[in-house]
């Protein structure tokens, strides 16, 4: 009984036939595109939640509103097509620096390891995956994450060389070889055990910044919308002092910070600018990037800035990032006047 009064609160499907009408009923207009071609928009290039998701960026009339209650008030179907596919920009750059990340801290790890005089290229990993093997659950889970690539032809000739057997703890597999089949989430948990056990304390402080990364990598990798969001206030924790004082240079004064980096989204993305910068040392690298961030910023993002015009939170999100941008990201081939 109470499984069929929870299903009657669920929201019906709507076909896409559909779809356009619930649209119009919310109030959001097709000015600049005709509902026609929504329809064939919406069956060939988008599906219908991920394009919607974005209205969220936009007010509604507030109460009482009569007629309008609950419906918005500057909301045109172009929009949320051009935010999606902004969006959809945004994330191949995202993840290409978060690819770099990655590599830069496998780098890190491995320099800072030559200076350690009692490693050997096996004692660090074997601590990590052995510690408190029968009570913690974080090895066991590392190690099933292992053994499910050892038929993959792509760690075929690093595992042919030991002896994996599922009923034992995997042991002596070299630094250099277990940084390489191991996932960028399983990587940051292993370099927060890495910084403790040698104290390194001035790395240790990027452990926070880089589990955010991990999460915006997450949901760029499956493709998920990361700017359909970016009015809630999710996310209290306070932002570390290194990051503030990267804003700080920027030019983002305290009020903006506090607002924006409440966000989750936002801060995802302003810990990925950050840690790139910091940890990608080669220039060849940074000068490709800058060229696809100023491409995006400041040709793509704006090509229909009019849709904006009203819209006071996508204004001050974009000058947020602007600042960022042009202050550590800056092309020096383009003009960002």
């Amino acid at each position: 009984m109470v499984e069929l009064e929870d299903k009657s609160r669920l929201k019906p499907m709507l076909f896409v036939d559909e779809m356009i009408s619930y649209l119009k009923n919310k109030n959001i207009k097709f000015n600049y595109i005709s509902e026609n071609d929504a329809l064939k928009y919406l069956k060939s290039n988008n599906n219908y939640y991920n394009l919607t998701s974005y209205k969220h960026n936009f007010l509604k009339y507030p109460s009482p509103a009569g007629k309008f209650e609950g419906k918005y008030q500057d909301l045109d179907f172009a929009y949320l097509k051009d935010l999606s596919i902004i969006d959809y920009r945004v994330r191949l750059v995202l993840f290409r620096m978060i690819i770099d990340i990655e590599h830069y801290l496998k780098m890190k790890i491995l320099n800072t390891f030559e200076n350690i005089n009692e490693e050997d290229g096996y004692r660090i990993v074997n601590l990590y995956l052995n510690r408190d093997f029968n009570d913690n659950k974080s090895p066991k889970k590392l190690h099933n994450s292992i053994f499910k690539k050892v038929g993959s032809e792509y760690y075929q000739k690093i595992f042919y060389k030991y002896d994996i057997d599922k009923d034992k703890k995997l042991e002596n597999i070299p630094i250099w070889e277990f940084l390489e089949i191991i996932t960028f989430g399983e990587l940051v948990s292993f370099y927060d055990f890495y910084t403790k056990e040698y104290e390194l304390r001035e790395e240790s402080k990027d452990i926070y910044i880089l589990r955010d990364i991990v999460k915006l990598r997450n949901a760029v990798a499956h493709n998920s919308c990361i700017l359909n969001d970016l009015v809630s206030k999710d996310n209290k924790y306070p932002v570390p002092f290194k990051v503030v004082n990267y804003l700080k240079r920027c030019g983002i004064v305290k009020e903006m910070r506090t607002k924006k980096m409440s966000n989750s989204r936002i801060r995802q993305i302003t810990y990925t600018l950050y840690m790139f910068n910091k940890i990608v040392t080669s220039d060849d690298i940074k000068e490709v990037v800058k060229k696809e961030i100023n491409e995006l910023f400041y040709d793509r993002i704006i090509y229909h800035k009019e849709y904006y015009s009203n819209n006071e939170l996508l204004k001050s999100v974009y000058s947020f990032f602007d600042k960022i941008v042009k202050k550590c990201y800056k092309n020096a081939e383009k003009s960002l006047t």
